[in-house]
């Protein structure tokens, strides 16, 4: 068999490859002595039909089990002989495949990066100390307060600044609806809002009255396409409402289910503190994780990248379609979106490298107990049962993934308890 191998990229390898007319007429004989055995050929019993009718017949199914014979373990055999440590499965092209000739083909696969590693033990963090102050607890009161405010409707007067209304709206751009009815929809009367010229022309109209509003839709307006564009509002207000808040104190606290203003207090000091330290935890892992990124530069196969990024400008136009972004819209931002991707997507694919490598060197491995207790924590989260949740990884082949995931989380668990770790206030 011969074979040469050509780096197209630092990361990318094309083989070419040619099997003997030996080893494929050796091949041929010997799936066709296969089809012989149980051949049903009109006129004869099965297995009895003479080896070229057999050869007449079945030639195209014979051709495909040679090439799935041949073609893979020429492959591996190349892999070996040139010593490249590959990644994925090859993208096969070019193939001469004629019975009773050699057999030539040519096979691109992604290869895993050369790079030394640079120190990764020792690595000096920044971590900021978890003290809860006064004024954040002040703050988070007064969320609470915020969260806890009532709306009273008010009769006899029309729309105020700082009123809350419940109104139906349509809007048209152009003379055509540019979007769906919104029917009972809340909007505060303030000034310096996205749509404050539409808010502040409903100021006097009383409950029960329609009016057309003429404004023109801010240069920012989420939908690009009727952005900056004059449209005509049709409002007509359902209900006027005014938010009182309540006083921060004993009462204010029993109505969320604690004795005393004290006793909210503790708990809501408790409750900042859990958040500060996961926040200064989750600070400190991407100081860490910028750190080994950025010491460590090398290229990787372009195929992951791109992957990556697909995968990142999917999961964004996922969260903009919840946000009310229309599909066709999103779609002719692929490109701006993939763009503005592409550096984030190969630091994560290097990343998944340097964390590999450091987990091979430092032997580190997610085994059985890992895996069970990844599934209790799966399972509590998701409020399923852990068995529901193991036979859903197993029967979608997702297992390999989840393994991979937590040996990453234990190798940079292992980088965090080797770094030198500075608090600051």
């Amino acid at each position: 068999m011969k074979t040469k191998a050509k780096a197209l990229e630092e990361c990318s390898t094309l083989f070419e490859i040619e099997i003997p007319k030996e080893t494929v007429d050796q091949a041929f004989e010997e799936v066709y002595s296969e089809m012989a055995k149980v051949a049903s050929i009109p006129g004869f019993r099965p297995g009895k039909a003479p080896r070229e009718l057999v050869k007449k017949r079945y030639s195209k199914e014979a051709k495909k089990e040679v090439i799935n014979q041949l073609i893979p373990g020429a492959y591996k055999k190349a892999v070996e002989e040139h010593k490249i440590d590959p990644i994925g499965y090859p993208d096969i092209t070019d193939m001469v495949f004629e019975e009773g000739k050699a057999v030539s083909f040519k096979a691109k696969i992604d290869t895993r990066p050369k790079f030394k590693l640079k120190n990764y033990k020792g690595i000096q963090i920044e971590k900021k100390k978890t003290v809860v102050k006064d004024e954040d607890i002040d703050k988070a009161l007064d969320n609470l307060r915020q969260y806890s405010a009532k709306y009273e409707a008010v009769e006899g007067r029309p729309v105020q600044m700082d009123d809350y209304v419940v109104s139906d709206l349509d809007c048209q751009v152009d003379e055509k609806a540019a979007h769906k009815k919104r029917e009972n929809l809340w909007l505060y009367i303030e000034k310096g809002s996205i749509m404050s010229g539409l808010t502040e022309k409903m100021i006097d109209m009383n409950k029960g009255e329609e009016r057309d509003i003429e404004v023109d839709l801010p240069k920012e307006y989420p939908d690009k396409n009727i952005a900056g564009k004059r449209a005509i509002y049709h409002v007509k207000i359902k209900e006027i409402k005014v938010r009182s808040l309540p006083n921060v104190d004993d009462e204010f606290a029993k109505d969320l289910g604690k004795e005393s203003l004290a006793d909210l207090k503790k708990e809501v000091t408790k409750e900042l503190e859990n958040k500060m330290k996961y926040d200064n935890e989750v600070d400190a892992e991407n100081q860490l994780i910028n750190n080994i990124i950025n010491e460590n530069s090398f290229a990787v196969p372009s195929a992951l990248v791109n992957k990556q990024i697909r995968m990142m400008s999917e999961n964004a136009k996922a969260r903009l379609l919840e946000k009310g972004f229309k599909k066709e819209d999103l779609d002719k931002k692929d490109k701006e979106l993939e763009e503005r991707f592409k550096d984030d997507a190969l630091r994560q694919v290097r990343l998944l490298f340097i964390l590999d490598r450091i987990a091979l060197d430092e032997g580190i491995k997610a085994d059985e107990k890992d895996l069970e207790d990844a599934y209790k924590a799966i399972a509590i989260r998701s409020g399923k049962k852990e068995s529901e949740v193991k036979a859903h990884y197993e029967a979608e082949e997702l297992v390999d993934n989840l393994l991979e995931k937590i040996r990453e989380e234990k190798t940079v668990s292992f980088l965090l308890k080797s770094a030198e770790i500075k608090e600051k206030e």
